[in-house]
């Protein structure tokens, strides 16, 4: 399984290509133009929204070259397989962390203004937005192939986007946000078994479309 873990994550990391880049970069001049002390948090939630459709890419990949006929020769049962991938995708989350913490302390260097609330949002969101897209995403990849897992992903996007605009524009506050939280330390803990009991459940159905499709 160590192997398929390496694989995944070796086709994740080949798809940070030159347009990657430069959208990445097109981002980050936009929200530091127009974001001010946001810039960095909103940075880092489309980075998130990257690590996800990366994945994606990396499936497109396998799919070229045929890898699931090839797999299906190894002396590998679909647990591993669909456990490797699930893996992969956690495996990925310090990436977006990363991100989240860089360009938080970037935009604080910027503009001398640091919100410990902000950064803590941007953080919450890397470790929660790739899994989140990935469990959404590969039981339609697995059930229907990559055209329709893609077209799953666009209403992620669209929120995804719809949240970063209302930031943008001032509608959204990140102290808005916290006001709503009650006992923050609870809705972790519940939010965090609730997203550990959909991953599982994402990654039952994941096997058995893949065990369906020949």
């Amino acid at each position: 399984m160590r192997g398929i873990i390496y694989k995944d994550l070796c086709l994740f990391f080949k798809g940070v290509d030159k347009i990657v880049l430069l959208v990445l970069g097109g981002l980050l001049i936009l929200f530091a133009a127009e974001s001010g002390v946001y810039a960095g948090m909103l940075f880092s939630f489309a980075l998130d929204m990257m690590v996800g459709l990366l994945h994606l890419t990396a499936l497109e990949k396998e799919e070229k070259t045929a890898w699931r006929s090839y797999q299906r020769t190894m002396p590998v049962g679909v647990g591993k397989v669909m456990a490797g991938k699930y893996a992969a995708v956690l495996l990925t989350v310090p990436v977006s962390v990363a991100g989240a913490v860089v360009s938080n302390l970037a935009a604080f260097a910027v503009y001398g203004t640091f919100w410990p609330e902000v950064l803590g949002l941007s953080v919450l969101a890397a470790v929660a937005v790739p899994p989140v897209f990935a469990m959404l995403s590969l039981p339609f990849y697995y059930w229907f192939g990559n055209q329709i897992a893609q077209f799953t992903s666009l209403p992620q996007a669209f929120l995804f986007f719809y949240i970063i605009k209302n930031f943008e524009d001032g509608m959204w506050t990140v102290a808005d946000l916290t006001g709503l939280v009650g006992d923050p330390v609870s809705l972790l803990l519940l939010g965090t078994l609730g997203l550990a009991g959909l991953f599982l459940l994402s990654l039952v159905v994941s096997a058995i479309g893949y065990c369906q499709r020949k």
